[in-house]
């Protein structure tokens, strides 16, 4: 039943503007909000979110609208087109907006200031330059995972597809083509892998919405689609966590410290240790986009992050005395600079990105310590540091289905093939098990294609940081890493087939000899096969020149202490009855091993001097003490006069050339040489109460 009687209105206190009627649930909105018809979100005072994401001024001064009931519109009517005579607050008013969630961010990163960057996952606002720094905003359809993400904008440069022509690298429409859909390129989000054991399972993220909303209704994070699965394969579901970045105060001003004592550090040579990092490193270990790290680094250098500058300058340095206009002055200090490098990758692993990886994955082959006769446990966990990463990176699932941009595929297949034979080579220095076996992973076999990725900068701002030859993509770095690659998963096979528990009791107890042998021996055949097929360009006897080193030697190296591992497998077990029994596995396979260390001898007198003044990964320093040790245990196995002095000449002849290597060697190469030195020499100190003993044997 109506009443004529006009409603009584009581007159309330609000936190904001004027009163509201009695029994409102809400404080009264602003103008523009009531205009729009939605929420007006405050969090502690004015001005609300949408008027602050649009710079307006948050007023309290208008009236409600008078009730009525909206005339119809008619289906066929276009929509009225704004009133250019209306207030700012009005024309917004009047575009439809989709309900959203406002996300807190921290304040741009030192020397990105002037750069708006969108997050892919931000609301697809206009970009201005003259924009203040705002919150980001995540539209309802936006926190579903099988949306499109809109393009952000990112100051990056990218590279041309094959056969195109040139595009202006400033290009912003090439720009969102390139970035569209990236995990990685979000400004101040990251995006973290969510595994099959993950809290949620990843089947049901597939068909609902998610994300978690904090106390002040802020999105904390949510969760996107990148793969939907594929059943018929029994591929799953491929899903990320985006999280916010939210570094504390005490990480922010650790990780300004940290850039700003590495650029101090490098006293203005920063271009020169750059350009000697893809000279030397690059080629070898191909972990960096070239066309990224070039663009930010001639653009503004502090956007790279202060871990990966430092590794940069550092792995850099080490190559000082090879850059004609630097070998005059006094070398930088390679271990500040990791140090410092180590400070600001601690903070970095919270939110970890590709870059994130990239610094782990160089990190671990800072020049070994001259004072050191082993190697450091250290290195094999910075080694786990680095796997870990790439896992929560997602790295170790196929991108190839991903609905991400192909350059990013490419980059996440390179990174996780490194962290691979990272995670391998590292784990013989000391005789651990390797954390990356099979079924474990199923990222797609690397190809030329995807080492060819990013690589030509010809045309880029900074291109002439670069020395010429190494402004374009070098086939022989591919094949040599391809090949590093190959020989690492037969490593894997060796190691996870021979030298665990279960593999030293099948020798030690003699179980099933014959499976065993036949088993160790297809990595014999499958290393003999690939040294027939490797190309000329990456052979031993390809030479360098006179100013260059030879790249292929650390390749090389490796192989051999493949081969030593596997007659180290066949020979087993190696005690004396082995020695003095004629149908031993140890007498069988002795003179196949004599034969490997001849060639080993073959190759070390083709290293010259100037092949050490190159970029030899860390486990290189490992794989020479293995190729020593394997001339000791020659000697020490020989079962005949003739075949102990054949090993004792080899030894001679490797301690001579170790010598001549260690007086020619500087800071940055002595300790690759003298941990195998010292081996060496120590072996012949003993040697008389050596051959003693061997005789009693």
């Amino acid at each position: 039943m109506s009443s004529d009687k006009p409603r009584r209105k009581i007159k309330i206190d609000t936190r904001f503007g004027n009163a509201r009627e009695s029994r409102s649930r809400k404080d009264r909105p602003c103008d523009a909000c009531r205009l729009r018809k939605s929420a007006c979100v405050i969090a502690v005072k004015p001005p609300c979110r949408f008027c602050e994401l649009r710079a307006l001024p948050c007023t309290f001064t208008s009236k409600p609208r008078p009730r009525r009931r909206e005339d119809a519109v008619s289906p066929d009517q276009d929509e009225a087109a704004p009133n250019d005579n209306a207030s700012p607050s009005e024309q917004l008013a009047s575009v439809p907006q989709a309900s959203r969630f406002p996300v807190p961010l921290v304040p741009p990163r030192r020397g990105s200031d002037e750069l708006f960057v969108s997050s892919p996952f931000a609301s697809a606002e206009p970009s201005s330059a003259t924009r203040p720094y705002s919150r980001q905003y995540l539209s309802l359809q936006q926190l579903t995972s099988a949306v499109e993400v809109p393009s952000p904008f990112y100051a990056v440069t990218p590279a041309r597809p094959p056969g195109q022509d040139p595009v202006p690298h400033s290009n912003h429409e090439w720009e969102e083509i390139r970035l569209k859909n990236s995990l990685e390129r979000g400004k101040n989000i990251t995006a973290h892998f969510v595994g099959i054991s993950g809290e949620q399972d990843t089947n049901l993220f597939a068909s609902i919405r998610y994300n978690v909303i904090n106390e002040t209704r802020f999105v904390d994070f949510n969760i996107r689609m990148v793969f939907e699965g594929d059943p018929e394969q029994g591929k799953p579901p491929a899903h990320f966590s985006i999280v916010n970045d939210t570094f504390s105060e005490r990480d922010q001003r650790a990780n300004r410290l940290a850039s700003d004592a590495i650029e101090a550090h490098v006293r203005g040579y920063g271009d020169a240790l750059l350009r000697l990092y893809f000279r030397f490193v690059h080629p070898i270990f191909p972990v960096l986009s070239k066309v990224h790290i070039l663009s930010e680094y001639a653009r503004d250098k502090l956007s790279i992050p202060a871990s990966l500058r430092g590794v940069i300058y550092g792995l850099g340095c080490a190559m000082w005395s090879q850059d004609s206009a630097l070998k005059h002055h006094p070398p930088v200090s390679q271990p500040e600079l990791f140090e410092h490098a180590h400070a600001a990758l601690n903070r970095e692993l919270d939110s970890p990105k590709l870059a994130t990886l990239q610094t782990c994955l160089l990190i671990l082959h800072e020049q070994a310590d001259a004072s050191g006769t082993t190697e450091s446990p250290r290195i094999w966990t910075l080694a786990c540091q680095a796997t870990a990463c790439a896992q929560s990176l997602g790295l170790h699932q196929d991108p190839t289905n991903w609905k991400i941009p192909l350059w990013e595929k490419k980059l996440r297949k390179k990174l996780w093939w490194a962290t691979y034979v990272t995670d391998l080579w590292t784990s013989i220095c000391h005789g651990q098990t390797p954390h990356i076996v099979e079924g474990t992973y199923d990222t797609s076999e690397l190809d030329m294609d995807d080492l060819a990725s990013d690589e030509d900068v010809s045309g880029l701002l900074g291109e002439k940081l670069l020395a010429d030859q190494d402004r374009w993509f070098d086939p022989d770095s591919g094949f040599r890493f391809l090949e590093l690659i190959r020989a690492t998963k037969t490593l894997s096979g060796v190691v996870g087939n021979a030298f665990t528990l279960s593999g030293y009791k099948q020798a030690i107890q003699k179980l099933d000899i014959p499976a065993r042998e036949a088993m160790i021996w297809k990595y014999k055949v499958a290393v003999d096969q690939s040294l027939l097929l490797i190309p000329r360009s990456l052979t031993i006897d390809h030479p360098g020149t006179s100013h260059s080193p030879n790249m292929n030697a650390h390749l090389h190296l490796g192989i051999f202490t493949i081969k030593f591992l596997i007659y180290r497998a066949l020979m087993a077990p190696a005690t004396s009855e082995s020695k003095t029994n004629p149908t031993s596995r140890l007498r069988h396979h002795y003179s196949g091993a004599l034969a490997e260390g001849e060639a080993l001898m073959t190759f070390m007198e083709k290293l010259s001097t100037m092949d050490l003044h190159t970029f030899w990964p860390r486990h290189s320093r490992t794989n020479l003490i293995v190729a020593g040790n394997h001339l000791i245990y020659l000697f020490f196995c020989a079962s005949t006069q003739e075949q102990g002095t054949k090993s004792y000449g080899m030894l001679e002849k490797y301690r001579d050339i170790l010598r001549n290597m260690a007086k020619a060697a500087d800071w940055s190469t002595i300790g690759l040489i003298r941990p195998s030195l010292l081996r060496t020499e120590s072996f012949f100190h003993g040697a008389a109460e050596g051959i003693r003993l061997a005789g009693r044997t």
